[in-house]
């Protein structure tokens, strides 16, 4: 009965040790930075902007936050770096006659592309530094 006892515990401490898995594996460790993902702040940026046109559809104004686009079930959550690997926020007008979403990526390089939207709903892009209006649209 003691060796029965015994090999349970060694199975189940085996199996606590072994790799989590592949969904667990796929987040960042808390405290560090998500790699920057370029389709997913792009899908963040589309979802703003089309929350953003149907709040001023209901609204005469744009959000000011993302908690206005949220309370009003417009957005179902605010852009994270942690999901995305990049920084995006929401400027709008003082009037919330119009507004622009930056999105700045979690480690600059030289490398990485920023990207702007605003509402005309293009996005526009720049390598290693901020877009903006100006910059070059994406090809959507």
């Amino acid at each position: 009965m003691k060796r029965l006892l015994a090999l349970v515990m060694v199975m189940a401490a085996a199996a606590c040790s072994q790799q989590p898995s592949n969904k667990a594996t796929a987040q960042s460790p808390p405290g560090q930075q998500k790699t920057p993902d370029e389709s997913a702040a792009l899908a963040a940026i589309a979802e703003v902007n089309a929350a953003q046109k149907i709040y001023m559809a209901r609204n005469r104004r744009y959000a000011l936050t993302y908690d206005e686009l949220r309370e009003a079930r417009f957005l179902k959550e605010e852009p994270t770096v942690e999901k995305t690997g990049y920084d995006i926020k929401l400027r709008p007008a003082a009037d919330a006659g119009s507004y622009a979403v930056l999105a700045v990526p979690s480690t600059p390089s030289a490398a990485a592309r920023y990207f702007f939207s605003d509402q005309t709903g293009v996005i526009r892009t720049e390598q290693g530094k901020d877009a903006n209006a100006q910059s070059p649209a994406i090809a959507q």
